[in-house]
């Protein structure tokens, strides 16, 4: 396990608020937000709180750039936030992860796109550490939440401007933000984004693409399922996911099942995320406000970057279909040949080479 250092905070941001709480475990400082639930008594499912605070702790054991973590309070409840050393002169780069996962999952992305800029990684609202509060129940009150819990986050962080990076349903959030507050954008970039195509006309034979959409989007539904098995969930999603844990296992080899066991406890906490996301959820992968309609009302000017893996069940024709949306405004498609949907952990060297190079080409702060 490689040596990491990162200290932890609750309450706020920057200014913080750090508890009176600290520790020293393998190196690292931890400043409050205890997590309760000890795990004395048997549980049917065997998770808590602590279980997925200690899940997270063995991925971030990778992270070799001195992490602050904390939780950013907001009106909707917290917000897990992992915070690199501020780099003068260059825009911050925020991360929103996909669907069923948490900031941790960017280990083999931060130390590399640190290196040059300020990172802000969060466990969006309803997934991972940070609170799972109940959304409305209409797509658009959903939308709604989530792009005023980044505004309140970003205004306690006190960032001004920031290039935005999101990962499949971390893109159409990304999306949603940036429709509404383009003046604190400075890029877009989305990787193998969700919810931009509209469903395809089903009085026609569905394409082979689609079809292999139909089956990916599938293991959506068994996160009830993997709450259901009780003590055989922790095996379980092995069985479910064996590719996320293979994706990440040669770069994390003294342990290996620090991610599938990150995964489990992610999803097997109160599914206040996965409600969210299926009520946004049209059927068969796609959304019910496809974001291709919207896209083209992004503030003019603002630059959008694409980045999809050539071997993904997304269709990465769609990024062409957005540059015809933009017609006239800087908007860049690239595929990264060796790579599927989980682009980034699939091939992290060339991902992180690609991101790098599109957010150098609009960082500067003038």
């Amino acid at each position: 396990m490689s040596g990491s250092g990162y200290e932890t905070a609750s309450n706020g941001s920057e200014s913080g608020c750090h508890g009176d709480q600290r520790s020293e475990t393998s190196g690292h400082t931890e400043l409050g937000d205890t997590p309760t639930g000890s795990g004395m008594w048997p549980r049917w499912r065997p998770t808590s709180s602590t279980e997925l605070a200690r899940s997270e702790k063995r991925v971030l054991a990778f992270v070799k750039t001195p992490l602050t973590i904390y939780n950013t309070q907001t009106t909707q409840g917290k917000v897990r936030t992992f915070r690199s050393p501020q780099v003068q002169g260059k825009l911050p780069l925020v991360m929103l992860h996909g669907m069923g996962a948490g900031a941790a999952m960017w280990v083999l992305n931060i130390d590399s796109l640190a290196k040059y800029r300020q990172v802000f990684a969060i466990d969006v609202l309803g997934f991972g550490r940070s609170s799972r509060p109940t959304f409305p129940a209409d797509p658009e009150g959903v939308e709604d939440m989530f792009v005023a819990n980044i505004e309140e986050w970003r205004k306690e962080n006190s960032l001004e401007k920031f290039t935005l990076l999101g990962h499949s349903f971390g893109g159409y959030i990304a999306c949603l933000y940036t429709l509404k507050y383009p003046e604190r954008v400075g890029h877009l970039v989305l990787a193998d984004p969700w919810g931009l195509p509209p469903m395809p006309d089903r009085t026609e034979p569905l394409p082979l693409r689609w079809k292999l959409v139909i089956n990916v989007m599938k293991p959506f539904n068994i996160f009830s399922g993997l709450r259901a098995a009780g003590p055989l969930g922790p095996a379980l999603i092995n069985k479910i996911r064996p590719d996320l844990q293979k994706k990440f296992s040669g770069r994390m080899a003294t342990d290996p099942d620090a991610i599938s066991n990150y995964i489990y406890h992610c999803n097997v906490q109160n599914p206040s995320g996965e409600v969210a996301f299926k009520m946004l959820h049209a059927g068969l992968g796609f959304a019910k406000r496809p974001m291709l309609d919207r896209i083209g009302q992004i503030q003019s000017g603002l630059p959008i970057s694409m980045v999809y893996g050539a071997q993904s069940w997304m269709d990465p024709t769609i990024g062409y279909a957005v540059q015809e949306a933009r017609e006239g405004e800087h908007v860049t498609v690239e595929l990264i040949l060796r790579a599927g949907h989980h682009v980034y952990a699939d091939d992290p060297d060339r991902f992180n080479t690609v991101v790098n190079a599109a957010c150098s080409t609009f960082e500067n702060i003038s």
